[in-house]
């Protein structure tokens, strides 16, 4: 008996329609698998998208055209794949940079797919049996602790942070997807985060908006997924624009802040509900051992829950809990936010500490910087923004005293009307109260950006910062602090991501100069506070290249207490590594899960090598390794393989080639294609070859800077008398004995690629 294929693919691609015709034509009379376009599809009298589902649900397997990525398609890949049918995607290869395509997209390159250049190789290439094809393997079981999953966008829009500020009031622990910190949502992690959840929300974007292609595609593939799983899910879009017919009717239209918070918080709160409904998430699947393995997000703000089970308490870690004041810097991907969460996770044990977590999700800081350079000099600057960051700081201090403050009012009415009269005096409103840290901040930059529209010359607005803040506000939040004693012994303020509300293209002297005013600041303040028998220790969060150059504003480089979190050490890694594995399994079977996942091979075992091409950071790491275990799972291997840590590597390196260069263009302003101009040059390069290579790029730096840039990022090592090339991180991260090193070689230096970017810049890649 044949069984049946349900073929989707964009409408309005004649290329693509003429190829499916002729496969499915030829289908009719041969082979083991007929096949049916969605165009032979009954729909006259019936709903069109009820009918897409069906058709879907009645094959044996979808055949999913993704040559040229389809919000319809995708949708209906999500439905199948949560329904646990077969998918074969196909990719006409005739199409200009149709691969390129979906390598950028992310979600399906790990998976095997059809490649075709016409009807009669499609239907060859489907005639293949249909337990080959791709099918989930990666439902998880309810996570109870963070029910809900969020889908966040690029761009830190005010829809968008309405809509994360409105989960926050609704106090429901949430798991999100951020493409700023992870550019690439592949379909395991977004099958993984779905059937785990109780209920999921999704923002469709307008075209207009930056990433929004990408990020509605993700969107569909999600609620397609959804709707399979049968989970809870809140599709919002700020606009009343069309959505493609296989959803519509599933889409909440949202055009003005208190509708969408009305949706948003209304939909939060009945997670919990959904939470407590029994899963049958398993749907029977026989899962294999490789299938049970959990390596956790690589992001550590998604595993607050668990994160407690296979966190490494380093020295680093040790430190930050005993600073009385510290800046904790490492790369982007070394673990800082694990810290930070693991900080406030154990102080939240001590009654009398009130915990500051501060975490802007964006900012306007840069727009506030050019509105006072406009009027003022470099001194006033400074006079404004270290009145600008007291000021915030101790709003945000005082709010939460209030709050601890509150939950012990219940039955004191002398503590009852304190509150209301602070409230009074500092203009406390619902709005502000009810707000988070991001949405006060960005309303503390509008109202100074306001101000500065007014004023002319830098002696008006010296004086009107001294008199407005200095003067007024700031002693009469210090003395309100102060008198809370009786609610705490201590203040710990912790402050994190606020590279996030930065330009894009560089980093400039006067972003560092705030970030150093918000240090100065807080040392400022925990003196003052100090005078009043008010312990106050903070903790600022800092990416390292940002830490770097504020460290050349001063010539003390230990003025700031540096903690390092920064990786070096492989026996670190791999515990890392196998903290995670074995934690996600039953006991009598962790040695078990390791050996599948780190077999030996010829460089000695699995996880060194991918330790080797992981640049030392732990999400990268992560990444990699989930990246070779989703290869394992799709060929329906039981263990790794030599040929899916080969994948696995490639697509590794190809994510690197192509989102690691933005990393630096935010600090450097440097191309973002600087990486692409290394495709197909050798690995050992001079330093007139590297020139060469990057001649046609509009760097804004020197040569010699560049590959020194190209050095501390890791991207280049050089050849040195020990057996093997030396990276930043074979010298702890110390750029100077780097460079020092270099100079031993008396100018005579051969440059070498990292090892983590060379699959993804051959030209076969």
């Amino acid at each position: 008996m044949q069984k049946l294929g349900f073929v989707a693919y964009p409408n309005g691609c004649p290329i693509i329609s003429e190829a499916v015709d002729l496969a499915v034509e030829l289908a009719c009379n041969a082979g083991l698998l007929t096949l049916k376009s969605w165009r032979a599809m009954q729909v006259i009298g019936f709903k069109i998208d009820d009918q897409v589902r069906a058709n879907v649900a009645a094959a044996a397997v979808l055949i999913a055209d993704i040559t040229y990525p389809n919000m319809n398609v995708f949708y209906e890949m999500g439905y199948a794949a949560a329904l646990g049918k077969p998918v074969i995607p196909t990719i006409n290869v005739a199409v200009e940079k149709a691969i390129h395509r979906v390598t950028q997209l992310g979600l399906f390159d790990t998976i095997g797919y059809a490649s075709y250049n016409n009807g009669n190789e499609l239907f060859e290439a489907l005639q293949q049996p249909i337990e080959s094809a791709w099918t989930n393997t990666y439902t998880r079981p309810k996570n109870h602790s963070q029910p809900l999953f969020i889908l966040d966008t690029t761009k830190k829009t005010d829809f968008r942070n309405q809509i994360f500020h409105s989960v926050d009031n609704s106090h429901v622990a949430h798991r999100f997807f951020d493409p700023t910190e992870i550019p690439r949502l592949t379909a395991a992690h977004a099958i993984s985060e779905v059937s785990s959840s109780a209920g999921v929300i999704i923002t469709f974007l307008s075209e207009d908006l930056v990433d929004a292609k990408n990020n509605n595609l993700r969107a569909s593939f999600i609620l397609g997924l959804c709707h399979g799983f049968e989970v809870e899910v809140l599709a919002i879009q700020s606009d009343n624009g069309p959505a493609p017919i296989d959803y519509r009717d599933f889409i909440t239209n949202s055009t003005y802040k208190y509708e969408t918070e009305k949706h948003v918080v209304e939909f939060a709160r009945n997670v919990l509900i959904w939470n407590q409904r029994a899963s049958s998430r398993d749907r029977g699947v026989n899962l294999s051992l490789l299938s049970t393995i959990d390596l956790g997000s690589p992001m550590a703000e998604n595993e607050t829950q668990r994160l407690g089970d296979y966190f490494i308490p380093t020295a680093a870690f040790a430190r930050a809990v005993r600073a009385e004041g510290a800046v904790v810097t490492g790369r982007k991907g070394s673990g800082k936010s694990a810290i930070y969460l693991q900080v406030a996770s154990s102080l939240v044990r001590e009654r009398r500490t009130c915990i500051v977590d501060l975490r802007p999700a964006s900012h306007n800081l840069s727009e506030m910087r050019e509105a006072i350079l406009n009027v003022v000099s470099s001194g006033v600057f400074d006079h404004t923004i270290a009145a600008f960051w007291q000021y915030i700081l101790y709003i945000e201090i005082l709010l939460k005293l209030r709050e601890s403050a509150l939950l012990k009012s219940r039955n004191d009415f002398a503590m009852q009307e304190r509150i209301r009269n602070i409230e009074t005096i500092f203009s406390l409103t619902d709005d502000i109260v009810a707000g988070d840290f991001t949405s006060r901040l960005r309303t503390a930059v509008n109202s100074v950006v306001a101000a500065m529209g007014n004023m002319h010359d830098s002696d008006e607005v010296r004086s009107r910062i001294t008199n407005m803040m200095f003067e007024t506000s700031i002693p009469k939040l210090r003395n309100e602090i102060a008198g809370f004693t009786d609610v705490a012994d201590e203040i710990v303020v912790l402050i994190d991501d606020l590279d996030k509300g930065w330009p894009p293209l560089r980093v400039e002297s006067h972003d560092i100069s705030m970030v150093k005013h918000l240090l100065e600041g807080l040392t400022r303040i925990q003196r003052d506070l100090g005078r009043h028998k008010f312990s106050l220790r903070y903790l600022v969060f800092l990416r390292s290249d940002i830490y770097e150059l504020l460290v050349q504003e001063t010539s003390d480089r230990g003025k700031y207490n540096p903690i390092r979190v920064d990786w070096s050490d492989e026996q670190q890694l791999r515990n890392l590594i196998r903290e995670r594995v074995i934690s996600a399994v039953e006991t009598s079977k962790q040695g078990d899960a390791w050996n599948a996942i780190n077999p030996p091979n010829k460089h000695g075992d699995t996880i060194s090598l991918l330790i080797e091409n992981s640049l030392r950071r732990p999400r990268y790491l992560i990444d990699l390794c989930e990246r070779t275990i989703s290869c394992a799972m799709n060929r329906g291997h039981a263990f790794v393989t030599p040929e899916d840590v080969d994948e696995g590597l490639r697509q590794m390196a190809l994510y690197l080639v192509s989102d690691f260069a933005y990393e630096m263009r935010d600090v450097k302003g440097t191309p973002d294609t600087i990486l692409f101009s290394f495709i197909g040059a050798a690995r050992f390069l001079t330093e007139i070859e590297i020139g060469l290579v990057i001649a046609n790029e509009k760097l804004g730096i020197t040569l010699s800077e560049t590959i020194d840039f190209l050095l501390w990022y890791g991207f280049l090592g050089f050849l040195s008398e020990a057996t093997s090339p030396r990276f930043i991180y074979d010298v702890e991260y110390d750029f100077r004995r780097l460079a020092a090193e270099r100079s031993s070689l008396n100018g005579d230096v051969v440059y070498v690629v990292n090892s983590a970017f060379l699959k993804g810049l051959s030209r076969d890649a």
